[in-house]
C-alpha cells in the first residue's frame, strides 16, 4: 500500500512541474521593481547580469527592470513605493531626502566623481583655473550648473571669468564639436562616450580635468530604497543589494559577456559607445575603498563632503541616516589582466 502510494505522489510531482507550476522556491519568490536613472546603458550590466544570471533569484527576488527619466524622477518613483529600488545620482538623493522623501543610499556605483572639464587638446586647458577668458557650453536648467560654482570654488576658478553659453542639451555635442566654445562640461558613464568615439573617428584629440582630482568627493550613481521597506523588510533589501553586486562583480569579471547580456535588454545601444561606458561603470566601481570593504561601499568623509555640500546649495538640513552600509558585503573580486590594462588606458 505504502509503494502505490508513493507512486501516486511522484506521478503527481511529475505532471506539476511538466504543466508548469513553480516549485516552492519560485512561489516563494517576491516581486520587486527596480526603475534605472535612464534608459539602459552599459553601466547598468550588473542588474541585468544579476537578472539574467539568476542572482536575485538566488536571493528569492523576481526583478522587474524598468527603464528611468532621469534621477528627479526615480527617486519619487522610489519614494511612493511604485518601485521597490532605484539607480539615482548620490547628490540627487540626497537633495531628494532634504525634500522629504523617504529615501536611504543603500550602495553606490559610480564610486567616483563623473564630472570634468572636457576641451580639445589643441585649446591649452590643462588645469581648472586655465578656463578663466573662456567659453562654455550647457543647458541652463542642467543639474551640473547647480553645483558649477561650488566647484569653481574649490578649485580656485573666478567664476566672473568664464562665459557660458546657454544651449539645448541635445545640441551640446554639435556645438562643441563646431568649436563654438573652448569646453564643456564632461560626464561619465553617459555623456563622454559618443564624443570620444566621434573624436576619435575624427582624428581629434580630447583633454579631461576630472573634477575628482581636485577635491570633488561626490559619487556618481547609487542604489536607493524607500525607508519603509527598509525598516518593514530589510532582509528583502540585503538580498536585492547583494545580488546587485554580485552581478556587477560578474560583470568585471566577464565585461564582454556582461555586455552581451545588456544589449539584448535594448537592442539599440551602440555597442561601441555601450562598452566604454561599462568600462567607466567598472573603473569608478574599482576604488580602494570597494576593494576593502566591498563593492559598493561609501566613504564616510565623501558622503560628509556630499551631504555638507548639497545642504549649502539647497539651504536645508539632513538628517544623519541619508545613507547606510549595513548591507555591503566585502567579497574578492576578479579583474582580469587584459580588462585592468584596458582601465588604464581610459581617456
Amino acid at each position: 500500500m505504502r509503494k502505490i502510494l508513493y507512486a501516486i505522489l511522484a506521478t503527481i510531482c511529475t505532471f506539476a512541474v511538466a504543466a508548469g507550476f513553480p516549485s516552492h522556491s519560485e512561489a516563494q519568490s517576491k516581486k520587486v521593481v527596480v526603475q534605472l536613472a535612464w534608459v539602459v546603458g552599459g553601466l547598468h550590466a550588473g542588474f541585468f547580469v544579476a537578472k539574467e544570471k539568476g542572482f536575485y533569484a538566488s536571493q528569492g527576488l523576481d526583478v522587474a527592470i524598468n527603464r528611468g527619466f532621469g534621477s528627479g524622477d526615480t527617486a519619487k518613483v522610489v519614494a511612493t513605493g511604485t518601485a521597490h529600488f532605484g539607480e539615482v545620482n548620490v547628490p540627487t538623493a540626497i537633495i531628494s531626502r532634504g525634500k522629504e522623501l523617504p529615501l536611504t543610499v543603500v550602495g553606490v556605483i559610480i564610486g567616483k566623481a563623473p564630472e570634468s572639464i572636457l576641451s580639445f587638446a589643441d585649446k591649452g586647458i590643462r588645469k581648472p583655473k586655465d578656463v578663466e577668458g573662456k567659453t562654455f557650453a550647457e543647458a541652463s536648467g542642467a543639474a551640473i550648473m547647480v553645483t558649477w560654482p561650488a566647484f569653481a570654488k574649490l578649485a580656485g576658478i573666478d567664476i566672473s571669468k568664464t562665459t557660458h553659453i546657454p544651449v539645448e542639451a541635445a545640441a551640446k555635442p554639435a556645438v562643441f564639436f563646431s568649436g563654438q566654445v573652448d569646453w564643456v562640461p564632461g560626464f561619465r558613464p553617459g555623456f563622454d562616450e559618443p564624443l570620444i568615439i566621434r573624436a576619435r573617428k575624427e582624428g581629434k584629440k580630447l583633454h579631461f580635468i576630472r573634477w575628482e582630482d581636485f577635491g570633488w568627493k561626490v559619487y556618481g550613481n547609487g542604489l536607493v530604497t524607500n525607508n519603509d521597506l527598509l525598516k518593514r523588510e530589510p532582509k528583502t533589501v540585503a538580498n536585492f543589494v547583494a545580488a546587485t553586486m554580485e552581478g556587477y562583480a560578474y560583470a568585471i569579471a566577464h565585461p564582454d559577456e556582461a555586455l552581451d547580456i545588456t544589449l539584448k535588454a535594448n537592442p539599440e545601444l551602440d555597442r561601441e559607445s555601450a562598452r566604454l561606458s561599462l568600462l567607466f561603470a567598472i573603473d569608478a566601481m574599482m576604488t580602494k575603498a570597494s576593494e576593502e570593504k566591498g563593492l559598493g561601499y561609501m566613504e564616510e568623509d565623501r558622503m560628509t563632503f556630499q551631504i555638507k555640500l548639497m545642504s549649502d546649495l539647497m539651504k536645508f538640513t539632513l538628517p544623519k541616516d541619508v545613507y547606510t552600509n549595513q548591507f555591503i558585503q566585502k567579497k574578492s573580486v576578479t579583474v582580469p589582466p587584459a580588462l585592468a590594462a584596458e582601465l588604464k588606458k581610459l581617456p
